[in-house]
């Protein structure tokens, strides 16, 4: 009788494994799945994307309106003539201005091109991309000390904080492809071309800040570069995939 009920106990726990072992196999992958997600840090979901690419967009929005407060507006009871005067004497604010307006919105769009292939982030993505952040935010002041200091110091200043920017985000770029955080769209030309997109204006930043010691001047009319460096870097590429 003992026998017989220790039996029936037996096998009552083997269907119960076996249960627990169909789910797995048959429908229930996704929470075993998951468990596995969580165990390596990683998330995925609409939500947490939505919440990290809004934080995101609030720092380029915020950054790229304080770039307006570097120039002032002429005084009220000035003349037109001293007005005029005035504004005249503003340029180096206004140029520089324009320049930050235009990067930081290069970064934005390339910012925004790299989060539409990210499906998940783990805590370290999280990371770099708020070191990125911290250079955006920094962009202003980097900005307001190219107008208003003359010399070679605001230009390295400037140059470096836009060198590091770019670097950062092809750091992040990198990091989430090495470790699987893209959809699986993306392949590895992507990847390279996303990544050259990325470093070409460190490279224009980078190396005026060489030129800087020669010129302060020249060093800033270089960054004209950019306006061509995409077309050189697409003809650049494509004779080598030719080549290859």
């Amino acid at each position: 009788m003992t026998s017989r009920s220790g039996d029936d106990g037996w096998e009552n726990e083997g269907r119960i494994a076996q249960t627990h072992l169909n789910d797995y196999h048959l429908g229930d992958r996704s929470s075993y799945a998951m468990g596995e997600s969580e165990a390596e840090g990683q998330a995925t979901g609409t939500e947490g994307m939505a919440r990290l690419a809004g934080f995101s967009d609030g720092v380029f929005a915020i950054a790229i309106t304080l770039l307006i407060l570097n120039i002032e507006v002429p005084e009220s009871t000035a003349s037109a003539a001293v007005a005029v005067a005035q504004v005249i004497r503003e340029w180096p604010d206004v140029l520089s201005y324009v320049i930050s307006f235009l990067v930081i919105g290069n970064y934005w769009i390339v910012h925004h091109s790299i989060f539409e292939d990210v499906d998940s982030y783990d805590r370290r993505f999280l990371w770099l991309n708020v070191v990125y952040l911290m250079f955006i935010a920094f962009i202003p002041f980097s900005t307001s000390l190219l107008g208003d200091v003359p010399g070679r110091f605001p230009v390295i200043v400037y140059a470096g904080t836009l060198t590091l920017t770019s670097i950062v985000l092809a750091v992040l770029w990198r990091y989430a492809w090495t470790y699987d955080l893209l959809d699986g769209t993306v392949d590895g030309e992507k990847v390279r071309d996303v990544t050259a997109s990325i470093l070409t204006p460190a490279v224009v930043f980078a190396g005026s800040i060489l030129v800087s010691f020669v010129s302060a001047q020249l060093a800033m009319y270089s960054w004209v570069l950019l306006l061509f460096a995409d077309s050189a870097r697409e003809r650049l590429l494509g004779g080598e995939t030719a080549r290859g």
